[in-house]
């Protein structure tokens, strides 16, 4: 008897670690949304919200318009949605025409300003440009990225914030705006991807706001470093061009020690499929209107 209930409680655990997260992209709609649907979706009561984001030291302002995923939540969404995962963001906020992630943020130590002069805007861009070529993998590739806003540095507020546009190979267009925030013992990363591209500017100025929604815990502001904190061994020359996914600058170090470029890659290519509609269109009276499940069912039509 015992060792059969031994035999069915390791059955029962190695069942739940295999089925988990299903790792396999729905291909039909129908069944595809109602697995979508499946998955834990905050603020379908559509209100504002404050909340810390579990396992770090870091908050976030909810809007009423925006609906988000946690967790493996994340990661199963990006199976059934592409097949793949990059297992790397602790939030997903979706709405209607935008939508943005949050990696886990990084806590290797306060980030320098120091080396903000090496930062050479046409260099990076080319980077990026020269790591996103086609390759023969199947996958969409960029035949042509522009700087909208190039990085720039606000050191009152202590972000980084810059706006590219990519043409893809099938010529459809995508925007992408991140901030990199800065806090006393590393940093928080938000990648923005707009489908409207009518009005970059309008767009550019909505993400950067955006980053103050985006806040420390008491005492891990950038403001709060004292002497004696951990400082990163990369500077934020090489942080903006690790976030950007190419070689840091002069030879700098990894920030974190992981491999952004791989992770930058992954997010680059599925940036155009991730979300849809029309930021601005109809104003922020019918912004805030549509349901999260609408969002969800815009989101796979225009990935189809």
């Amino acid at each position: 008897m015992k060792k059969s209930l031994s035999i069915l409680v390791l059955t029962l655990m190695f069942s739940t670690n295999i089925y988990a997260i299903e790792k396999k992209k729905i291909i039909n709609n129908d069944e595809w949304d109602q697995k979508i649907n499946t998955l834990k979706w905050y603020n379908d009561e559509k209100k504002d919200l404050n909340i810390k984001i579990p396992g770090t030291n870091v908050n976030i302002k909810i809007y009423e318009n925006e609906t988000y995923l946690l967790g493996e939540d994340i990661e199963q969404y990006e199976y059934w949605t592409f097949g793949k995962s990059n297992r790397d963001s602790v939030i997903k906020i979706f709405a209607n025409g935008y939508g943005y992630i949050i990696p886990k943020p990084a806590n290797d130590g306060y980030i320098k300003i120091d080396d903000w002069s090496d930062v050479n805007p046409e260099e990076l861009i080319q980077g990026l440009r020269d790591s996103n070529k086609k390759i023969s993998d199947g996958l969409s590739y960029a035949k042509e990225i522009q700087w909208i806003y190039k990085p720039n540095l606000d050191k009152e507020k202590n972000l980084v914030n810059y706006s590219y546009k990519v043409i893809w190979d099938d010529n459809s267009v995508s925007m992408e705006t991140i901030n990199i925030i800065l806090g006393r013992k590393g940093f928080v990363e938000q990648t923005f991807v707009f489908s409207d591209l009518s009005d970059t500017q309008k767009n550019a100025k909505f993400a950067k706001t955006a980053s103050s929604d985006v806040t420390y815990d008491e005492g891990s502001a950038y403001s709060n470093y004292k002497s004696g904190d951990k400082i990163a061994v990369a500077g934020i020359g090489a942080l903006v061009a690790t976030t950007l996914g190419v070689k840091a600058l002069k030879g700098g170090a990894a920030v974190g020690g992981i491999l952004l470029l791989v992770k930058k890659l992954w997010w680059l290519i599925l940036a155009p499929l991730v979300f849809i509609g029309k930021l601005f269109g109809g104003g922020d009276e019918n912004k805030s209107k549509k349901s999260s499940k609408s969002i969800r069912r815009s989101i796979r039509k225009k990935e189809d």
